[in-house]
């Protein structure tokens, strides 16, 4: 889950050097997890810090980096507990994501999402945002088993117009409808990995065309059932702690002794 997340803050090419922090904050049923220590690990696991420069942004926490290259569109990702690093290009990324769908497919499971714009407004920050919701089910059965298992995640995105960087954001955003390039919104565009070959979410992609800026939110509340018990996760990321000025080129240096794997 925490790897999928470099993903989930893709955003544009921007004049302007920003970092900032995406403070995770989990919930959950689970006893093992919430026992002492388990959940505070993994708030820290998934807290994420986001640098972004006019060519590149980095998404950081204790597992794993992604470096995006804006121009190429390369996504590399940096693996800290396998001690290595991957480069492959965005499409590639979307398709293994897509693949994953696929292969949940083939062994039974069926998807189903709906998205709608939140109709107000929040502040997020100190920054006005707008927000879409959108709800992914999933049912498994399985092989000879009279109960299988579900999901339903409930997600809200928030997006602000007037956060550090977002200006840049639109202006990449333009420039991407202009040229024919394929979504607009980086927030969609990220979400198209995971909602491109699921029932809806062709609908929910094109519902979320208008959220374009900077990702100031989001909250996933995840209701699990099992062969016998049900288990829920609330998992909000939200931005923090932004500053502009110069990003030290050395944050997108590859670590040394990290081993080159090749996608």
């Amino acid at each position: 889950m925490v790897k999928a997340f470099g993903l989930f803050i893709f955003c544009g090419a921007l004049s302007a050097e920003v970092r900032f922090v995406l403070r995770c904050e989990l919930e959950t049923s689970d006893k093992v997890v919430s026992k002492a220590g388990t959940l505070e690990a993994a708030m820290r696991d998934c807290t994420t810090e986001v640098f972004q420069t006019p060519s590149r942004q980095l998404t950081r926490n204790t597992k794993v980096t992604q470096i995006i290259d804006y121009d190429s569109e390369m996504v590399t990702t940096i693996d800290h507990e396998r001690k290595t690093w991957t480069r492959a290009t965005a499409a590639a990324s979307e398709a293994a994501a897509q693949w994953s769908v696929t292969q949940l497919k083939q062994m039974g499971a069926q998807f189903r999402v709906v998205s709608n714009p939140i109709a107000e407004t929040k502040v997020v920050g100190g920054y006005e945002a707008n927000g879409m919701l959108s709800v992914l089910e999933m049912t498994f059965q399985f092989p000879g088993m009279q109960q299988g298992m579900s999901s339903r995640a409930q997600m809200e995105f928030w997006v602000s117009q007037t956060a550090p960087g977002a200006k840049e954001i639109l202006a990449w955003s333009a420039r991407i409808k202009d040229k024919g390039a394929g979504i607009g919104s980086p927030t969609i565009r990220m979400l198209k990995q995971f909602l491109g070959s699921v029932p809806g979410g062709q609908d929910a992609i094109r519902t979320g065309q208008t959220l374009v800026g900077q990702l100031v939110e989001m909250t996933m509340r995840m209701e699990t059932r099992g062969l016998s018990d049900v288990n829920t996760v609330r998992m909000t990321m939200r931005a923090e702690d932004f500053e502009t000025g110069p990003v030290d080129e050395k944050v997108f240096a590859i670590p040394e002794g990290y081993a080159e794997v090749k996608p």
